[in-house]
């Protein structure tokens, strides 16, 4: 009777080894190979990255001010010598509306593409759900992963108040894009702290000015009472008490500005000015205008919009409001 029943036994832990082998198999076989990177470029971790110790207090790195950083080429951020341990670059490719963002685009080992668009002067919010705060550098790591798991947001904070950095957007389609952006972040840091690719310091740019002081303080207050400039990135900056009214003053790189698309030709102290109105029943007025020349047919150009969701639409008052800001900041600006 023992014997029968130790038979017994001995059979069914044999069945049951034999089906976990059987199933081994099967997962081996059913594996989608159609989504497997082969040969994927492994990206190592930079040194100076990871988690350690994250700062919370005010940020007092000088090499990632507002000052430096209005002057720094996001696409040496992004270059080919950064890329080139993610696989095959190709020369990164400037924004052709903003001085601070710059898209590179790499083939990995396997022949999957991975981007990584910068900007500097992005925000970086540390107190949102779903993100992974950690330090690179001594300087605080935000990182966010999309749902779809191709994508993911890793953001330097350069700036505790309003919280503002450089964010790295990567899509990596077959590979690990948080790693990747990690990498490219660590090395980007260190391309800071030591000798980073800058825009050329030339008479009268405004890559170097600080969009909260381009216009007088007594002008503002008149247009935009208690208002409290804030800055929205280190080229654009937005003053307003909380509500309304609003002004907005920025810097960009762009194509000229013309008579097209509604705008319309004005004059401010000899400069030609181009005026729009906004498209709904609301006060809405932008005037921009050319600078000085950037490069081939682009130029550097500035912009004010002022904003009042509470007064209904009325292009003189509203764009009246806007020329007074505006005739501010045209004295104010170097001269080229």
């Amino acid at each position: 009777m023992h014997l029968v029943l130790l038979n017994a036994r001995r059979r069914r832990i044999a069945s049951v080894l034999a089906l976990v082998i059987a199933l081994g198999v099967l997962s081996a076989c059913g594996q989608n190979l159609g989504k497997s990177n082969f040969a994927r470029t492994t990206v190592a971790a930079e040194p100076g990255s990871g988690s350690g110790s994250v700062p919370d207090g005010d940020i007092n790195d000088p090499a990632v001010t507002p000052a430096v950083l209005r002057t720094v080429d996001p696409c040496g951020l992004v270059s080919k010598e950064i890329m080139s341990s993610l696989g095959t670059p190709e020369d990164p490719t400037a924004n052709l509306s903003s001085f601070g963002t710059c898209r590179a685009k790499a083939v990995d080992a396997g022949g999957k593409t991975l981007t990584v668009r910068v900007e500097i002067g992005a925000s970086t919010y540390s107190s949102i759900n779903g993100v992974t705060v950690s330090t690179v550098d001594g300087l605080p790591q935000i990182e966010r992963k999309d749902k779809d798991g191709k994508s993911c947001d890793v953001g330097i904070m350069t700036l505790r108040k309003p919280e503002r950095g450089i964010n790295f957007s990567v899509t990596y389609d077959g590979g690990d894009p948080c790693a990747t952006g990690r990498a490219v972040a660590a090395k980007a840091v260190k391309s800071l702290h030591a000798s980073p690719a800058k825009y050329p310091a030339v008479p009268g740019t405004l890559t170097a000015v600080d969009p909260c002081t381009a216009a007088d303080t007594a002008v503002l207050n008149e247009v935009v009472p208690h208002g409290a400039a804030t800055l929205n990135s280190f080229h654009f900056c937005d003053w307003t008490p909380g509500s309304n009214p609003r002004i907005s003053i920025g810097f960009r790189r762009a194509l000229p500005p013309a008579e097209r698309d509604g705008n319309k030709k004005i004059d401010i102290d000899g400069v030609a000015v181009y005026q729009k109105v906004g498209s709904g029943s609301d006060a809405e007025c932008r005037l921009e205008w050319q600078h000085r020349p950037w490069a081939d047919d682009e130029v550097e150009i500035v912009s004010v919009d002022y904003k009042n969701y509470d007064e209904k639409k009325d292009e003189a008052a509203s764009c009246g409001k806007a020329a007074k800001v505006a005739k501010s900041v045209i004295s104010k600006l170097p001269k080229p």
